[in-house]
């Protein structure tokens, strides 16, 4: 363990709540030598003195074997980009600065005064890339976490006071407050993010709040109670909102680098890019929405890229003893297809990474897919956000040779092309999923859709259905969704939308059949059609016919 001054004690504070806990780490503070007695010197009054430091935080690596944390070889690493305070005896801010590449900070305070330093769970940056990110307990009414260490005067001559966040591990489970956590969290995210802003330097990132509590487990519930089922991306109240579990003995990732950035990854699709994911429980051997599956494939690959390690790691269980690893470089996938995650790490990760292996040729960076991804073509897309468009999309956009483009995507065994990915021949096992976007004639001859079970609900292949139709002019149309087949009763629904916009949802609950009337713009539309029940997880396959008049 890096070893740094000599500590006093501090507290680990909720800014909400109030509540502290003992930690290790804190600082010290130097006097002025003395002078001979014979001319002894004026005393120091007026003006400032610096304060300066590191701070640090405990990081529990993973063991050896990729599963589970190595408690045995915790390293003090950098706080990069935090925001350090020093607060008077009363709680004012006297002065504030950010950490630095290094985790050193240097404020400017009254001599002689009572300070406080205190590290804030925040990162804050206001010119050339710009973010503002922040660890807050979601159990405690959202309180940031705070690092604070000893109050004491700042004397007459500059002083030294690092601190450290310790893990609060015991040597068999977590006996302190588990003060590293939070700056665990933000150092992964300040990874990913100064690794996007080597490819785009003036980057600006909303607001995004970090849910981290060791209440948060994997039961569904309240988010409040820390309820969260598993860590996921979502916005709440507006605010782009990462929620991560900490449950000791449950399921911890402040230490799980790849499952943070995994996160992050779905925040960069939502508020720089777009996405079509419709979220849900997946696996990397599910067969997939093709939303989803592109939208969890490309949050795997962005973690793996911007961290630079392919290993992706998750901890959990007992004494965060186990859990689970893969590699995104691996492209032996089973079952291989559009459908599958797995085959979108692989093809995403080989665009990128600098190492060439099998098929892979390519080792472009990140820079072209962000590119691809940030794009107004790719974004206002009549498209679904599926590996088909963003295939299409860096073909167009970039110079990478067409065929080492192809080698990669029929490797995965996915054959259609353009951005509806025409041509497709891989069906994952369910005939009725081809064409992957299906196309229908306004006035013209229905198209049979089914909703299918076979792959489980809520998001599986074979569950929805993308059907496409085009407006040359403004027009009122009326969309039709009727049962041909299936059982006695069914609930047809579909959601209309443009662009990646949302326009319409028919959903009345009326039996086998659906319908919906609407004055639309001139465009192309697409539909997501399914039956209710079998989404749910209550219902049996079916099909209809879906018609635009």
């Amino acid at each position: 363990m890096k070893q740094y001054s000599a500590s006093t004690a501090m507290a680990f504070a909720l800014v909400a709540s109030g509540l502290a806990a003992c930690s290790g780490g804190g600082g010290s503070s130097a006097s002025p030598a003395a002078a001979p007695a014979s001319s002894p010197p004026p005393a120091v009054t007026t003006g400032n003195v610096s304060i300066s430091g590191k701070i640090t935080f405990d990081h529990v690596p993973h063991n050896a074997s990729a599963v589970g944390l190595d408690y045995n070889n915790i390293t003090s690493e950098p706080a990069r980009g935090v925001i350090v305070e020093a607060a008077g005896s009363t709680g004012t801010v006297l002065a504030s600065t950010t950490t630095d590449s290094s985790g050193d900070y240097s404020l400017s305070v009254p001599v002689n005064t009572e300070v406080r330093i205190r590290a804030r769970a925040r990162m804050q940056q206001t010119s050339g890339a710009q973010w503002d990110v922040r660890v807050v307990d979601n159990t405690s009414n959202d309180a940031l976490y705070i690092l604070s260490g000893d109050l004491s005067s700042s004397g007459a001559a500059n002083s030294v006071r690092n601190l450290n966040a310790p893990s609060g591990w015991g040597g068999s489970s977590y006996t302190g407050a588990r003060a590293a956590a939070p700056f665990a969290i933000l150092d992964s995210i300040y990874i990913a993010m100064t690794g996007v802003a080597t490819v785009d330097p003036d980057v600006v990132f909303p607001e995004l709040q970090v849910y981290w509590s060791t209440q948060n487990n994997s039961a569904d519930g309240n988010v409040d109670d820390g309820d969260l089922g598993s860590s996921f991306y979502t916005r709440f109240d507006g605010i782009s909102t990462i929620a991560l579990l900490g449950s000791e003995n449950n399921d911890t990732e402040e230490y799980d680098e790849h499952v943070i950035v995994h996160e992050f990854g779905h925040f960069l699709e939502d508020r720089l890019s777009r996405s079509d994911s419709i979220g849900g429980p997946h696996s990397i051997t599910d067969r997939l929405d093709p939303r989803v599956a592109f939208g969890e494939g490309f949050g795997s690959a962005v973690a793996g890229i911007l961290l630079q390690n392919p290993i992706y790691r998750d901890t959990l269980g007992t004494s965060q003893s186990s859990g689970f690893a893969f590699s995104t470089e691996r492209n032996n996938v089973t079952p291989a297809g559009w459908f599958n995650e797995r085959s979108i790490i692989s093809i995403l990760y080989d665009i990128a990474d600098p190492i060439d292996d099998g098929v892979d040729v390519i080792s472009a960076g990140f820079g072209p897919m962000y590119n691809v991804l940030i794009s107004s073509d790719y974004r206002n897309s009549p498209e679904p956000t599926t590996i088909f468009l963003f295939i299409d999309e860096l073909r167009r956009q970039t110079t990478l040779p067409d065929a080492d483009i192809t080698a990669l995507v029929a490797a995965q065994s996915i054959s259609g092309t353009g951005p509806q990915g025409v041509g497709e021949t891989n069906d994952g096992g369910i005939p009725t999923t081809l064409p992957v976007v299906k196309t229908v004639a306004v006035g013209g001859t229905p198209v049979e859709i089914c909703s299918l079970d076979n792959e489980g609900d809520t998001n599986k292949h074979g569950n929805r259905n993308l059907v496409r139709f085009s407006l040359p002019t403004p027009a009122t149309v009326t969309m039709s969704m009727t049962k041909t087949s299936g059982p006695v009763s069914t609930d047809p629904d579909f959601l209309v939308f443009r662009n990646g916009g949302f326009v319409a949802t028919a959903g009345s609950g009326n039996d086998n059949s659906e319908t919906l009337t609407r004055t639309l713009n001139a465009g192309e539309y697409l539909v997501d059609a399914y039956e209710f029940n079998v989404v749910e997880g209550t219902g049996t396959d079916a099909c209809f016919n879906f018609a635009v008049n």
